[in-house]
Protein backbone atom coordinates (compact mmCIF):
# COMPACT_ATOMS: atom_id res chain seq x y z
CA UNK A 1 0.00 0.00 0.00
CA UNK A 2 2.73 2.32 0.95
CA UNK A 3 4.46 1.82 -2.59
CA UNK A 4 1.43 2.45 -3.91
CA UNK A 5 0.75 5.71 -2.68
CA UNK A 6 4.28 6.32 -3.43
CA UNK A 7 3.52 6.05 -6.94
CA UNK A 8 -0.01 8.27 -6.92
CA UNK A 9 2.54 10.83 -5.32
CA UNK A 10 5.35 10.33 -8.01
CA UNK A 11 2.53 10.73 -10.61
CA UNK A 12 1.39 13.80 -9.40
CA UNK A 13 -1.51 11.90 -8.82
CA UNK A 14 -1.88 13.35 -5.73
CA UNK A 15 -0.01 15.21 -3.14
CA UNK A 16 -0.61 13.93 0.49
CA UNK A 17 -2.53 10.73 1.10
CA UNK A 18 -2.93 9.81 4.83
CA UNK A 19 -3.53 6.45 5.19
CA UNK A 20 -4.89 4.80 8.40
CA UNK A 21 -4.35 1.09 10.05
CA UNK A 22 -7.57 -0.25 12.25
CA UNK A 23 -6.64 -1.92 15.60
CA UNK A 24 -9.72 -4.11 17.15
CA UNK A 25 -8.84 -5.34 20.68
CA UNK A 26 -11.73 -6.55 23.27
CA UNK A 27 -12.65 -4.45 26.74
CA UNK A 28 -14.90 -5.56 29.20
CA UNK A 29 -15.05 -2.51 31.54
CA UNK A 30 -17.20 0.77 31.83
CA UNK A 31 -16.51 2.60 28.95
CA UNK A 32 -16.97 5.62 30.50
CA UNK A 33 -14.22 4.79 32.67
CA UNK A 34 -11.80 4.14 30.27
CA UNK A 35 -12.63 7.34 28.58
CA UNK A 36 -11.94 9.43 31.96
CA UNK A 37 -8.44 7.49 32.41
CA UNK A 38 -7.58 7.98 28.50
CA UNK A 39 -8.73 11.91 28.83
CA UNK A 40 -6.67 12.73 31.47
CA UNK A 41 -3.78 11.16 30.25
CA UNK A 42 -3.73 12.85 26.61
CA UNK A 43 -5.18 15.92 27.84
CA UNK A 44 -7.04 15.69 23.99
CA UNK A 45 -9.06 19.28 23.94
CA UNK A 46 -11.47 17.96 22.14
CA UNK A 47 -13.30 14.72 22.99
CA UNK A 48 -16.55 13.08 22.77
CA UNK A 49 -18.43 10.04 24.56
CA UNK A 50 -21.09 8.64 22.76
CA UNK A 51 -23.13 5.73 24.39
CA UNK A 52 -25.01 4.20 21.68
CA UNK A 53 -27.15 0.66 22.02
CA UNK A 54 -25.12 -1.05 20.28
CA UNK A 55 -21.52 0.23 21.93
CA UNK A 56 -19.99 3.36 22.58
CA UNK A 57 -18.04 6.20 20.47
CA UNK A 58 -14.65 7.32 22.26
CA UNK A 59 -13.36 10.10 20.46
CA UNK A 60 -10.13 11.79 21.81
CA UNK A 61 -8.58 14.38 19.38
CA UNK A 62 -6.06 17.46 19.64
CA UNK A 63 -7.54 18.64 16.30
CA UNK A 64 -10.19 21.01 16.35
CA UNK A 65 -11.67 20.31 12.76
CA UNK A 66 -14.63 23.43 12.90
CA UNK A 67 -15.62 25.53 15.45
CA UNK A 68 -18.21 27.78 14.61
CA UNK A 69 -19.73 30.45 16.94
CA UNK A 70 -21.83 32.65 15.96
CA UNK A 71 -20.79 33.47 12.43
CA UNK A 72 -17.03 33.28 13.85
CA UNK A 73 -15.67 30.38 11.96
CA UNK A 74 -12.07 28.23 13.64
CA UNK A 75 -10.37 25.30 12.31
CA UNK A 76 -6.94 24.33 13.42
CA UNK A 77 -5.55 21.72 11.61
CA UNK A 78 -2.46 19.95 12.64
CA UNK A 79 0.34 18.40 10.33
CA UNK A 80 3.81 17.38 11.49
CA UNK A 81 4.36 15.83 14.85
CA UNK A 82 7.36 14.50 16.73
CA UNK A 83 7.59 13.00 19.62
CA UNK A 84 8.19 14.50 23.20
CA UNK A 85 11.70 14.26 24.91
CA UNK A 86 12.15 13.46 28.80
CA UNK A 87 15.01 16.05 28.89
CA UNK A 88 13.81 19.53 28.70
CA UNK A 89 16.43 20.99 26.92
CA UNK A 90 16.67 18.03 24.22
CA UNK A 91 12.62 18.42 24.06
CA UNK A 92 12.82 22.28 23.38
CA UNK A 93 15.48 21.13 20.30
CA UNK A 94 12.46 18.34 19.13
CA UNK A 95 10.24 21.61 19.34
CA UNK A 96 12.99 23.70 17.25
CA UNK A 97 13.28 20.79 14.61
CA UNK A 98 9.45 20.49 13.93
CA UNK A 99 8.75 24.22 13.47
CA UNK A 100 12.04 24.20 11.04
CA UNK A 101 10.88 21.01 9.59
CA UNK A 102 10.24 21.76 5.53
CA UNK A 103 8.55 18.57 5.26
CA UNK A 104 6.22 19.31 7.88
CA UNK A 105 5.78 22.72 6.68
CA UNK A 106 5.01 21.80 3.61
CA UNK A 107 2.00 19.21 5.09
CA UNK A 108 0.66 21.88 7.34
CA UNK A 109 0.16 24.68 4.62
CA UNK A 110 -1.32 22.09 1.86
CA UNK A 111 -3.86 21.44 4.67
CA UNK A 112 -3.77 24.89 5.28
CA UNK A 113 -4.55 25.78 1.72
CA UNK A 114 -7.51 22.89 1.52
CA UNK A 115 -9.08 24.08 4.75
CA UNK A 116 -9.30 28.04 3.22
CA UNK A 117 -10.74 26.81 0.51
CA UNK A 118 -13.34 24.28 1.46
CA UNK A 119 -14.17 27.14 4.14
CA UNK A 120 -13.92 29.51 1.39
CA UNK A 121 -16.91 28.12 -0.29
CA UNK A 122 -19.32 29.25 2.20
CA UNK A 123 -17.62 31.97 3.95
CA UNK A 124 -18.34 35.89 4.06
CA UNK A 125 -16.39 36.76 0.68
CA UNK A 126 -12.67 38.04 1.99
CA UNK A 127 -13.14 36.81 5.32
CA UNK A 128 -10.70 33.42 5.08
CA UNK A 129 -7.69 34.98 7.24
CA UNK A 130 -4.97 32.70 8.31
CA UNK A 131 -3.92 34.48 11.85
CA UNK A 132 -0.98 31.64 13.10
CA UNK A 133 0.94 29.46 10.75
CA UNK A 134 3.06 26.71 11.65
CA UNK A 135 2.82 26.92 15.61
CA UNK A 136 4.24 23.82 17.83
CA UNK A 137 1.71 23.06 20.33
CA UNK A 138 3.06 20.90 23.27
CA UNK A 139 1.06 18.21 24.09
CA UNK A 140 1.60 15.14 26.49
CA UNK A 141 3.43 12.87 24.41
CA UNK A 142 4.15 14.95 21.16
CA UNK A 143 5.09 18.37 19.85
CA UNK A 144 2.37 19.08 16.67
CA UNK A 145 2.88 21.86 14.16
CA UNK A 146 -1.10 23.59 14.32
CA UNK A 147 -1.94 26.61 11.75
CA UNK A 148 -5.30 28.39 12.17
CA UNK A 149 -7.70 29.53 9.63
CA UNK A 150 -10.74 32.10 10.47
CA UNK A 151 -13.40 33.19 8.53
CA UNK A 152 -17.19 34.39 8.88
CA UNK A 153 -20.22 32.65 7.81
CA UNK A 154 -22.69 34.97 6.14
CA UNK A 155 -26.25 35.14 7.97
CA UNK A 156 -28.09 33.42 5.59
CA UNK A 157 -25.95 30.61 6.22
CA UNK A 158 -25.93 27.79 9.17
CA UNK A 159 -23.47 25.51 10.77
CA UNK A 160 -24.55 22.51 8.78
CA UNK A 161 -23.58 24.29 5.40
CA UNK A 162 -19.75 24.66 6.61
CA UNK A 163 -19.85 21.46 7.84
CA UNK A 164 -20.58 19.85 4.50
CA UNK A 165 -18.45 22.13 2.69
CA UNK A 166 -15.59 21.12 5.06
CA UNK A 167 -16.01 17.81 5.78
CA UNK A 168 -14.16 15.60 6.43
CA UNK A 169 -11.37 17.64 7.26
CA UNK A 170 -8.17 17.44 5.04
CA UNK A 171 -5.65 16.97 8.04
CA UNK A 172 -7.29 13.31 7.53
CA UNK A 173 -7.66 12.86 3.98
CA UNK A 174 -4.81 14.32 1.74
CA UNK A 175 -4.64 16.51 -0.95
CA UNK A 176 -6.59 17.16 -3.33
CA UNK A 177 -9.37 15.69 -0.78
CA UNK A 178 -11.61 14.16 -3.29
CA UNK A 179 -9.03 11.94 -5.13
CA UNK A 180 -7.45 11.37 -1.45
CA UNK A 181 -10.27 9.85 -0.26
CA UNK A 182 -10.24 7.96 -3.72
CA UNK A 183 -6.96 6.06 -2.88
CA UNK A 184 -7.99 6.16 0.83
CA UNK A 185 -10.80 4.08 -0.27
CA UNK A 186 -9.12 2.04 -2.72
CA UNK A 187 -6.01 1.12 -0.04
CA UNK A 188 -7.68 1.04 2.84
CA UNK A 189 -9.68 -2.24 4.21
Amino acid sequence: KFRQVQEYLHSGDCYQVNLAQRFHATYSGDEWQAFLQLNQANRAPFSAFLRLEQGAILSLSPERFILCDNSEIQTRPIKGTLPRLPDPQEDSKQAEKLANSAKDRAENLMIVDLMRNDIGRVAVAGSVKVPELFVVEPFPAVHHLVSTITARLPEQLHASDLLRAAFPGGSITGAPKVRAMEIIDELEP
